[in-house]
């Protein structure tokens, strides 16, 4: 990994980072778009082209587009329920008892943390909390069947109340999406599946079409494509987030477990190679230990071209000599993922004030929290941690305060609101306290 010294260097590093929509498109990828389209388009310009056409065209333009872009024509949109009961026989007892495992996990912290309406009777007001009506889950089907992502927005969704769950997804080459992603949508409740990916389905979710009902939200993972489609219809439909590639940050002092950091950098970097593996440490001895294991582990890793060129292109070990200035460089990288590797962990997290999930302690290893330990995996990328939070049973929820005073809190606030709305020079403002007033109290 390359070597950064000092926290000035480090911040320098950490605030370079472009938002994955900024980036050019690779030439492998510009070339399809060329041959597709006929011209050359961004990312942005491929979703607001695809959007428009199945917006206009419903379910015909879903066919014509992907099978233009996959090269395989659809035979079906939706998924029979038949096809999604069967789908866990298809799978061995170990992967449905993992995948149940993880959902009864996911449900039981999403419960726990679930807001409930409340009402003072004394102030005469509250908040009222209700779900959001139909909700949209798009999980990518890349080299592997994401039937995790399936679990960890859906059932944070089911939780919170939603009336209504569908989910969109490619099946690359086979007629059906992956075995596990359809066994992991019924052990989640999800409701309707329908086999179309890429932003043809974001559009389809946002806007509707013939088989695809339109949702009020839309959540989960995606390429380029997808993200920009999500930027797009956001407004028109609710988002859990713009993502970009996946980030771990590994915060180490010279009592860490070498093996242990570079494991977690290397689970990150295997993704994707744009995925941002980072090593913060006060320890440079450390540092040249993390180095040899990333060697030795990525020769007996299957995705090592990846995660080598994710950790060469985007990683670095980063050399500070305080915690202070490890936590200062923590919350400006703002990461999706933070793993304490440290003795004294009071030392660092109540410092710690942006990041997606942060994983305290040799065992509590990040890819856990991908799978089984309980939070929704869908974190804040790309400093977006600053700012807003993980998927949870909070982000499927509206809260509507209500009021509900009486003619003696009228009389106690309302010639204060008059007051402030003659301040505005909004007369009619004031009139609407003061009508109420005369008629309680006269002039």
């Amino acid at each position: 990994m390359r070597r950064i010294e000092g926290v000035t260097a480090g911040r320098r590093f950490l605030s370079d980072r472009r938002s994955p929509l900024d980036s050019d498109l690779p030439d492998s990828i510009r070339a399809s778009v060329r041959e597709i389209f006929g011209k050359d388009l961004s990312a942005i310009g491929v979703a607001e082209h695809i959007i428009s056409f199945v917006k206009s065209g419903g379910d015909d333009a879903l066919l014509r587009i992907s099978a233009q872009i996959d090269g395989i024509p659809l035979e079906f949109i939706e998924v029979n329920r038949s096809d999604i009961d069967e789908a866990a026989n298809q799978l061995g007892p170990a992967t449905i008892e993992a995948l149940e495992l993880a959902a009864s996990r996911i449900e039981s912290f999403q419960s726990k943390g679930r807001p409930e309406s409340w009402f003072d009777d004394e102030e005469m007001l509250g908040e009222r909390v209700t779900p959001i009506g139909r909700v949209g889950i798009y999980v990518p089907a890349g080299t592997a069947p994401l039937a995790s992502t399936v679990l960890m927005t859906a059932i944070p969704a089911k939780v919170a109340g939603v009336d209504s769950l569908v989910l969109c997804t490619p099946a690359p080459g086979g007629a059906l999406p992956h075995p596990a992603i359809l066994a992991a949508a019924k052990i989640a409740g999800v409701d309707r599946v329908f086999k179309v990916g890429g932003a043809q389905a974001i559009a389809a979710m946002a806007y509707g079409t013939e088989s695809i009902p339109a949702v009020d939200l839309i959540c989960g993972p995606g390429n380029v494509f997808v993200t920009a489609a999500k930027k797009l219809v956001f407004g028109d439909v609710g988002l859990d987030g713009i993502f970009g590639p996946t980030e771990t940050l590994v915060i180490a002092d010279d009592t860490a477990n070498p093996g242990f950091c570079a494991a977690d950098l290397i689970a990150q970097a295997e993704h994707d190679i744009l995925a941002m593996p980072v090593l913060i440490t006060t320890s440079a001895n450390l540092a040249d230990a993390v180095d040899i294991a990333v060697e030795a582990q990525l020769a007996e890793r299957s995705r090592a071209s990846v995660a080598r060129q994710a950790i060469e292109t985007n990683g670095a070990a980063i050399v500070v000599s305080t915690p202070q200035e490890a936590i200062e460089l923590a919350n400006v990288m703002a990461p999706e993922h933070l793993c304490l590797a440290v003795q004294q962990k009071d030392q660092y997290l109540p410092g710690i004030n942006a990041a997606g999930g942060i994983f305290v302690g040799d065992y509590s290893a990040e890819v856990l929290g991908d799978y089984v330990a309980g939070p929704s995996h869908v974190m804040p990328t790309s400093g977006t941690a600053r700012f807003t939070s993980a998927l949870s049973v909070r982000t499927f929820l509206k809260h509507t305060p209500i009021v509900e005073f009486d003619s003696v809190k009228m009389v106690e606030i309302g010639r204060h609101a008059a007051e402030l709305a003659r301040l505005e020079g909004l007369d009619g403002h004031a009139e609407a306290a003061e009508i109420r007033l005369r008629e309680l109290v006269g002039e």
